[in-house]
């Protein structure tokens, strides 16, 4: 390596790395001695970011557990055994401790404002919290409540404003590589983006090296490259920069090798849908009598069926019929796709659609295993073939079953035009990318923030 970028620099004068030898190596007998001056990696790095969250989680913990006890504790703790004060200050920081951990998961998914954190992050601090002191209560072991739920809200205070401090406050600073692709970065208030030659000349504090492998980098721009990642530079591609930040897979650079990276594991595939089972059965109960009572509402509304069918594109491709809630005028003709303030809608439609109410009886069509809770969004058939034919990779979004909700709803709503059906396709080709049971979760819990404001719907 070092050869090799020897023989570079002796063909560029301008480079960082320089070798000069000795001027009568004859007369000592020696080689000739290389001196080499590495710009790039004598460039300071940030310090390492995995400190924030551990300083973040002891500032945690001393503001969520240690300050409450000196507030509720009426003597020094642990000092005469495990009674109601100390069993207090073990049950909080175990709790604080899954919080922690859950939001950290969490947090790992782009695209989340502060009300999609509170989304998921309340409802965390709830079950957590619920879950210990309801175990405490079957055991029969005494605790403070006040004390105890007082710091859960202190923990759902904490990490809310924690996480949005740490986007608004501490940005980090990459530089790009080539000088053209600094203008195709996204916009973000957590990172700043400099031009890689501005960059080294300053010697800027870098978090790493972002690189467009895609737009052919030069001999010398491969050459600093290669010296940042031997100095313990981080040298990130683009596309994976692009993909973190935004929630989407670039369809631009998509070739079959990245294919093999969209499949799920089989045995998430398997225990997810175990999961979606147990908890789609033990939901009929409250499900059932709340669907009775809108269909009942809805064929008081307006003459036709209460119940909606369509042919819509599932799992490899096989169509099925997706059941829905009537929300539209029957044997009223029109587009396929539904437009703003749409004349068709019901009265009662407007508010199932808002809420998306109407999507409840596809819990048939999870049963049956043509759908899931979470997954891409199925097209209607015509419109799914359209897609297809007009936008290369739409049918990769078949590789696992549709979705009653999904991430390209929580990040995008709906869109039926090119552009934004080939920008819901890259939210579609992130979830398949990375699809795990956190970012299930995550979605589930930001689709709940969504039916209580009725945003995005039509």
């Amino acid at each position: 390596m070092l050869r090799a970028m020897q023989c570079w620099e002796a063909r560029d004068a301008g480079s960082t790395l320089t070798s000069a030898t000795d001027p009568m190596p004859e007369a000592t007998g020696r080689l000739p001695t290389q001196v080499m001056s590495f710009g790039v990696a004598d460039m300071p790095s940030a310090p390492l970011r995995f400190l924030e969250s551990w300083i973040q989680a002891l500032l945690g913990f001393v503001v969520c557990i240690v300050l409450p006890i000196l507030v509720y504790a009426q003597a020094v703790p642990f000092t005469d055994g495990i009674g109601v004060a100390e069993r207090t200050i073990i049950a909080t920081a175990l709790a604080y401790m899954v919080v922690v951990y859950c939001g950290s998961r969490l947090e790992a998914f782009p695209g989340a404002s502060l009300m999609d954190q509170a989304a998921y992050i309340a409802p965390i601090v709830t079950v957590c919290f619920a879950t210990i002191g309801v175990a405490l209560l079957g055991l029969r072991l005494e605790y403070s409540r006040v004390q105890f739920f007082g710091s859960g809200f202190l923990v759902f205070v904490w990490v809310l404003g924690a996480a949005h401090l740490r986007v608004r406050f501490f940005t980090r600073s990459y530089a790009v590589v080539p000088a053209p692709s600094l203008a195709t970065m996204p916009g973000v208030k957590s990172c700043r983006w400099l031009n890689f030659d501005d960059a080294v000349a300053r010697s800027v504090r870098l978090d790493g090296i972002v690189a467009d492998l895609s737009n052919g980098l030069s001999e010398r721009e491969l050459s600093e490259l290669a010296r940042a990642a031997i100095a313990g530079m981080p040298v990130l591609d683009r596309r994976y920069i692009v993909e973190s930040l935004t929630g989407r897979t670039p369809l631009s650079g998509l070739s079959p090798n990245d294919f093999g990276a969209l499949l799920p594991s089989r045995q998430y595939v398997a225990f997810r849908r175990v999961v979606e089972l147990l908890c789609t059965v033990l939901a009929l109960p409250l499900l059932l009598p709340v669907m009775l009572a809108l269909a009942a509402v809805v064929r008081l509304d307006s003459t036709g069926p209460i119940f909606y069918t369509q042919a819509r594109v599932g799992r490899q491709g096989r169509t099925f019929r997706m059941v829905k809630f009537r929300t539209m005028l029957h044997g009223v003709e029109g587009p396929s796709f539904t437009t703003t303030d749409d004349p068709r809608i019901t009265r009662i439609g407007v508010f199932l659609r808002r809420y998306r109410l109407d999507e409840l009886p596809q819990v048939l069509n999870i049963l049956r295993g043509e759908m899931s809770w979470v997954g891409p969004r199925p097209e209607a058939l015509v419109l799914g073939q359209g897609y297809a034919r007009d936008i290369p990779h739409f049918e990769l979004r078949s590789i696992v079953p549709p979705g009653v909700t999904g991430w390209a709803q929580i990040n995008q709503g709906y869109a039926h035009d090119p552009d934004g059906m080939r920008a819901k396709l890259e939210y579609d080709l992130y979830y398949l990318k990375h699809c795990s049971l956190w970012l299930d979760l995550v979605i589930i819990l930001r689709t709940l923030g969504v039916v209580l404001g009725g945003i995005g719907a039509r």
